[in-house]
C-alpha cells in the first residue's frame, strides 16, 4: 500500500514520516508533497492508496485537491488532518467521501490506526471490485464464472468465503458456510482414440455427471482445472442429505463406466470425504497430489486417504554403477531390461510416486551424463524425439520408460528404424497386420514403441489424415473386397474386418465407400 502525505509544513510532514509506525498500519511506501500541485503531479505518475492531507494550505486546500481526484475517478481513501473543527469544513469532506477527519496537533497513534482502518477498506474496495468483475462475467457466460471465481478460490487468491458464497447466492445457489459438499476429481488418462476438444468435451462430461448424480438429489459444479482434470463439486438440494460414501462410490463407478463408454478414454476418479465448503481448497490440493502420484496411470476409484511414507530403499537405487557398466560394456538392452524390471516392482510395491520418478529421472540424467564424451549427452536431449518425452518424463510411469528408451536407443547402433517414415512403415505394417481385430491406438503405439499422442501427430503430418480414419478406410476396403468377390453376407465381412455391430458397420460403410453394403452386394461376382 502506498499514502501520499500532504501538508504545506515541511516540518509537518517529516514529523508524521518519522512518527507514524507504517509498517503496523500495512503501509509499505510513503510519499510527501508540499502543496496540492506537488500532489497533483505524484498522483498523476504513480498509484497511490491513501492520502493523509492538512486542508488548509495555500494557493490550493485540501478539499480540492480531493475532489479533483474524485473527478478523475482515481481510486484512493483521503483522510483530512486540520487545525480547526470547522462544521463547514467537515461537511464538505463528509460530501466528497473522504474516510477519517483528525484534529490536529494528532497523536502518531491516532493517525496510524486511521491509516490502517483505511488500508483495510482499500483491500475490501478491492475485493468488491474484483467479485464485481466476476459477477459481470457471470450475466455474459456462466462457465467464465464458475471457470473464474472457483478457480482462483481454489488455488489460493485472496478471496473471502461470504462473498463467494454470496456469489453463488445471486446465481441462485444457496449455501452457507456450514455447507456439506463432496468433491469428485476425474482425470482423462489416455485416449484410446482421437482426443475430443475441449468444447465437446466439457458438455459431454457435464451431461453425464448431471444425469447421474441428480438421481441421489444432488446438485453439481464441474469446473476445468487443467487439459485433462476435472473437478466435480457434488452438494445437496434444498434440505437433503449427502449421498453415504457406499451410495456416492457406486455412482461415481458408474460415471467412470459411461465416460469411459462414451469418450473412449482410461478414466481415473478420486473422491475426497464430505467436508464443510470452506475446507474446499484444501481438499482439491490433497486430490491433486493424488492423481500426480498415480504415475501408473490406474483407471479406477480413489478415495482420499493419508499418504504413506516410502521405504527409502526406492527413493534411492544403488544400481546405477551397475546400469552404467553395462552401457559401458555395449550392453544397452540389458540395461533397459534391469532399468524397466526395477521401476515395475516399484510399480508393484506401491512405492511409485510423482516425487519417486522425479528423482529416478534426475539420477538416470546424471548417470548418462557422466559417461565419456564421445556419447555427448547434451546432443542427445537436443533431438526431436527426445524432447517431448524428457518434457514428460517425470509425470507418469508411462513417459519415464519411453524416455529412458529413447535415450538409450541412441547408444545402439542405427538399424534403419529412427526416421518418421520407418515409423510410419511400421505402423501401417502393424494395421495392416490386425484388420480383422479392433485396433486402438493405444495398442498401436505400444506395439510400435511410441508415445500414443506423438503417434498420433506423426500420422497426421505423413498421411494427411488421423489415425482412425485410415484405419476405417483399410477395414471398408477389406470388406468391400469380400462383398465384391465372395458370397458371404455381409454380417460376415463386417466380422472379419472387426465390426460386431452390424447397424455401425453399415454406417461406416456407406460413410466410407459411398453406398451401403447390400448395394455393393449386387456388385458381386453373381449379381
Amino acid at each position: 500500500m502506498t499514502i501520499l502525505v500532504i501538508d504545506d509544513q515541511v516540518n509537518v510532514v517529516n514529523g508524521i514520516v518519522s512518527g507514524v509506525d507504517w509498517e503496523s498500519a500495512g503501509i509499505s511506501k510513503v510519499l510527501c508533497a508540499y502543496n496540492a500541485s506537488m500532489a497533483r503531479e505524484i498522483l498523476e505518475c504513480q498509484p497511490v492508496d491513501i492520502l493523509l492531507s492538512d486542508i488548509e494550505m495555500p494557493v490550493e486546500d485540501g478539499l480540492s485537491l480531493f475532489r479533483w481526484t474524485r473527478g478523475r475517478r482515481l481510486p484512493v481513501e483521503c483522510i483530512f488532518l486540520t487545525s480547526h473543527a470547522d462544521f463547514i469544513y467537515v461537511t464538505e469532506a463528509l460530501k466528497l467521501g473522504c474516510f477519517d477527519y483528525l484534529l490536529q496537533p494528532a497523536r502518531y497513534e491516532e493517525i496510524c490506526g486511521a491509516v490502517r482502518r483505511a488500508v483495510e477498506r482499500v483491500q475490501q474496495n478491492r475485493e468488491a471490485q474484483q467479485l464485481y468483475s466476476y459477477g459481470k462475467a457471470v450475466y455474459r457466460n456462466r462457465d467464465l464464472f464458475f471457470q473464474g471465481i472457483l478457480k482462483d478460490w481454489l488455488t489460493g487468491a485472496a478471496l473471502q468465503l461470504k462473498e463467494i458464497l454470496r456469489c453463488f447466492g445471486d446465481l441462485g445457489i444457496p449455501m452457507r458456510e456450514e455447507t456439506q459438499i463432496r468433491i469428485v476429481m476425474v482425470h482423462l488418462l489416455r485416449w484410446y482414440d482421437e482426443p475430443w476438444e475441449a468444447a465437446p468435451l466439457y458438455t459431454a462430461l457435464e451431461n453425464v455427471a448431471a444425469e447421474l448424480f441428480e438421481q441421489l438429489g444432488q446438485r453439481l459444479l464441474l469446473l476445468r482445472l487443467e487439459k485433462t482434470s476435472y473437478l466435480l463439486f457434488l452438494f445437496p438440494k434444498a434440505l437433503q442429505n449427502l449421498p453415504e460414501e457406499a451410495v456416492l462410490e457406486a455412482q461415481v463407478a458408474r460415471l467412470a463406466e459411461a465416460l469411459q463408454t462414451h469418450l473412449h478414454c482410461g478414466i481415473a476418479c478420486y473422491t475426497g470425504a464430505a467436508v464443510p465448503i470452506k475446507e474446499s481448497p484444501a481438499l482439491v490440493q490433497r486430490l491433486k497430489k493424488m492423481s500426480l502420484n498415480n504415475v501408473s496411470r490406474q483407471s479406477g476409484i480413489f478415495f482420499y486417504e493419508q499418504p504413506k511414507e516410502l521405504p527409502p530403499a526406492f527413493i534411492r537405487t544403488d544400481k546405477l554403477p551397475y546400469w552404467k557398466n553395462l552401457l559401458l560394456n555395449g550392453c544397452t538392452k540389458m540395461t533397459e531390461e534391469e532399468i524397466f524390471s526395477y521401476l515395475r516392482r516399484a510399480e508393484e510395491s506401491n512405492v511409485l510416486t510423482r516425487e519417486f520418478l522425479e528423482q529416478f529421472c534426475g539420477d538416470f540424467i546424471c548417470m548418462i551424463a557422466t559417461l565419456p564424451q564421445e556419447n555427448d549427452f547434451r546432443n542427445i536431449l537436443s533431438q526431436p524425439e527426445i524432447q517431448d518425452p524428457f518434457s514428460h518424463a517425470s509425470e507418469n510411469l508411462e513417459g519415464t520408460l519411453t524416455f529412458i528408451q529413447r535415450v538409450l536407443q541412441r547408444f545402439q547402433p542405427p538399424e534403419g528404424r529412427g526416421s518418421e517414415k520407418d515409423q510410419i512403415n511400421r505402423i501401417v505394417e502393424y494395421i495392416q497386420h490386425h484388420l480383422s481385430e479392433e485396433l486402438r491406438r493405444s495398442d498401436i503405439a505400444e506395439a510400435v514403441y511410441l508415445n500414443p499422442d506423438y503417434l498420433s501427430r506423426l500420422f497426421r503430418k505423413e498421411k494427411g489424415m488421423c489415425l482412425k480414419e485410415y484405419i476405417l478406410c483399410e477395414k471398408m476396403k477389406i470388406a468391400q473386397a469380400i462383398l465384391r468377390s465372395t458370397d458371404l453376407p455381409v454380417a460376415v465381412a463386417a466380422a472379419r474386418v472387426g465390426f460386431e455391430n452390424y447397424s455401425y458397420f453399415s454406417q461406416v460403410y456407406k460413410k466410407v465407400i459411398g453406398v451401403n453394403p447390400s448395394a455393393e452386394r449386387l456388385k458381386g461376382p453373381n449379381a
